[in-house]
């Protein structure tokens, strides 16, 4: 089987151009007209076929034997170029040649014919990353292009090239391809190499891509080398890290329900299998939005959508996604709790060992406070965190003690340490201490009430 299967089935001509018919047309028509342009823009999301297409174009034109609109592929030109060794299609990444020296070079060449083609074709890919001084060397070039030069400039950031680019060249924009045409793609290739699949498992690849066909084969191309003789649902979720569609639902209606403790015995389960939180949050988004008609309270999901978009952005920068899945979910579904009045009893003193007593009224208050359904100053992130400690109090201090198995909880209380010293000071006549210490180690110490600095005169003389 070939090592690059994007490569091995990368369109040869025009008509096998997935999902792109408008631009197929344009070109089976500039061609047929012999009114090809000097420039184009080619912009659009990657994996689409903005390259692909450049390179059918460089082919049709030097092509010795063109069939209508296509290249013959045959001919020595067609087959020089498939090889990438044709002298004159010259193909240029504008993120590591981005510099004016380059495009000086480009300049210079282009005062040269052919070699042994009808035109030279420069295929820039990325190029909206050449800098401000590279751009008007090329503006120099576009103004007064050579008769036998066409430049093809592929970009994902449109908005990133100057207008007076834009202005002299043609432009055409590259949509996402439809799962539709993802699955025709991928059902063709599958039929040629002899895999067997799951429709389901296809169908599920199609979409994962966002619209990129070559997204769609490098997936496809991965769980077939990892996976057995077929490709099924089960391998995609483990190998490519995805869920199945039960798992989001369940996620979606726990945190549309606001339980807390169903949703960590989901989180912990999550984190077990060692999946990312950022794709769940994903799926769960592009779920609700499928669904959004289906599904009974519309304009909740709108909000959670929300949400859940929020925290995604969170989650793509945070180096620690655990503490940011929990604390962000566990406060939405504390909040909304209070404010849409959902009946919820009490929170009982349970921890991953069972239902803990605690004898200590001081100890007590302090976790009545923080899970109080409906307690404005409520915070089950805290809660949770302190349950998970072993709590210690002593003369005029408060230790909250982790082992290694809770670190997590760990982390959150202290991020949540000044709201936990404030609301203990609020509830607490006497000045305490509150420590927090990690298997043992000297703890960290956080005083209620500071002690305020006295005033002292500062002399003028």
């Amino acid at each position: 089987m070939n090592s690059n299967l994007y490569r091995k089935y990368r369109p040869m001509t025009f008509d096998e151009i997935i999902g792109q018919s408008h631009i197929v047309r344009y070109f089976s028509n500039a061609i047929k007209k012999d009114e090809v342009s000097h420039a184009y823009i080619f912009s659009g999301p990657r994996g689409t076929g903005k390259t692909t297409t450049a390179r059918i174009l460089a082919k049709v034109l030097n092509c010795e034997n063109p069939k209508g609109y296509n290249p013959c592929n045959e001919c020595e030109n067609c087959v020089s170029i498939n090889k990438n060794s044709f002298m004159d299609v010259i193909e240029l990444d504008a993120a590591s040649n981005r510099g004016i020296d380059e495009i000086r070079n480009i300049r210079e060449s282009t005062n040269y014919r052919p070699a042994y083609g009808k035109y030279k074709v420069y295929i820039i890919d990325e190029f909206h990353m050449l800098t401000k001084e590279a751009f008007n060397a090329l503006l120099k070039t576009l103004e007064e292009p050579p008769s036998r030069v066409i430049f093809v400039l592929a970009t994902t950031n449109l908005e990133k090239v100057p207008e007076t680019i834009i202005s002299r060249s043609q432009l055409l924009n590259f949509k996402n391809l439809t799962p539709k045409d993802i699955l025709m793609g991928l059902k063709r290739i599958a039929k040629l190499e002899n895999i067997e699949y799951e429709i389901k498992a296809l169908e599920t690849i199609s979409k994962k891509a966002k619209g990129s066909m070559r997204d769609a084969i490098s997936m496809f191309e991965q769980v077939e080398k990892f996976g057995e003789s077929k490709i099924t649902v089960e391998d995609i979720t483990d190998i490519l890290g995805i869920f199945d569609e039960s798992f989001i639902t369940q996620f979606i209606d726990v945190v549309s329900s606001y339980n807390v403790d169903e949703f960590l015995h989901l989180s912990q389960e999550l984190f077990n299998i060692g999946k990312d939180p950022e794709v769940l949050i994903e799926e769960s988004v592009e779920y609700l939005f499928e669904h959004f008609q289906e599904r009974k309270d519309p304009t909740k999901d709108i909000y959670l959508m929300k949400m859940f978009n929020d925290l995604s952005k969170q989650l793509k920068y945070s180096e620690n996604k655990r503490i940011v899945f929990d604390v962000e979910l566990m406060n939405y579904m504390n909040q909304n709790r209070k404010e849409n009045n959902v009946e919820a009893k009490k929170v009982p003193y349970r921890s991953n060992e069972g239902e803990r007593k605690f004898d200590n009224p001081i100890i007590s208050k302090v976790l009545d406070f923080f899970s109080a359904p409906r307690e404005k100053k409520a915070n089950l992130a805290i809660y949770f965190s302190l349950l998970a400690s072993q709590i210690q109090l002593k003369e005029n201090r408060v230790n909250f003690d982790f082992t290694q198995e809770h670190k997590l909880e760990y982390e959150i209380l202290r991020k949540y340490i000044d709201e936990l010293k404030v609301n203990i000071s609020l509830l607490i006549d006497d000045a305490y201490e509150v420590t927090i210490s990690f298997s043992g180690e000297n703890p960290e110490i956080y005083k209620v009430y500071e002690e305020s600095p006295k005033y002292k005169e500062k002399p003028l003389f």
